[in-house]
């Protein structure tokens, strides 16, 4: 199994219950919702090997994805390089517009107010019996050295549950923007570290 293969199955089981996916995925069943995660995180995690950097705890507990800031958001031509053009196919139509406009609001304000050496930190997740035991320091601390390494000074990332801002304000994030993205009504905030 690759590494993106194993960090899109990771991804997906961690964002099982986020509340995005319970949005973009409405009135599916779990299982339906565990299989479209696994779609979709394993598509992003394959563009993330190709255009940034795909991060597994040696144990396989925890997995982060990330973009170089000069292929954020990947665009057109990255998306059907890595596959990402399928998602739409995968997923269904509707779930595939929830997800792209709510992620429009708080990616296209980075997108604008981030300066030109910036890291994405797109998708941090850990399996749920391995929480609270340093999984995302552990693995963000390397995302931004492997960032650092090629050059970038500045690291964001966004996330739309409550409970990952404090996490992440411990690690070091502090919050630039939040919002209440209309089309899903949900709640997003957008964190920065230098």
């Amino acid at each position: 199994m690759h590494p993106y293969q194993q960090a899109g199955k990771i991804l997906a089981d961690a964002f099982l219950h986020y509340p995005l996916m319970q949005y973009a995925f409405e009135g599916r069943s779990e299982e339906q919702r565990a299989k479209a995660l696994l779609d979709l995180h394993t598509s992003c995690s394959k563009a993330a090997a190709l255009y940034g950097g795909v991060i597994l705890s040696e144990d396989k507990q925890g997995a982060l994805i990330w973009l170089n800031g000069k292929n954020f958001p990947l665009g057109l031509l990255r998306e059907i390089n890595s596959g990402m053009w399928t998602i739409p196919f995968k997923l269904g139509a509707k779930a595939t517009l929830r997800l792209m406009n709510h992620d429009a609001v708080p990616e296209g304000w980075i997108a604008k107010n981030a300066n030109g050496n910036f890291g994405y930190i797109w998708c941090v997740g850990i399996n749920v019996s391995a929480r609270g035991k340093g999984y995302s320091r552990q693995l963000i601390d390397q995302a931004i050295t492997d960032m650092r390494a090629q050059g970038m000074n500045e690291f964001w990332l966004k996330t739309d549950d409550s409970k990952n801002v404090t996490i992440y304000q411990k690690l070091g994030f502090e919050i630039i923007y939040e919002t209440i993205v209309k089309s899903s009504g949900l709640k997003s905030w957008v964190m920065k570290r230098n």
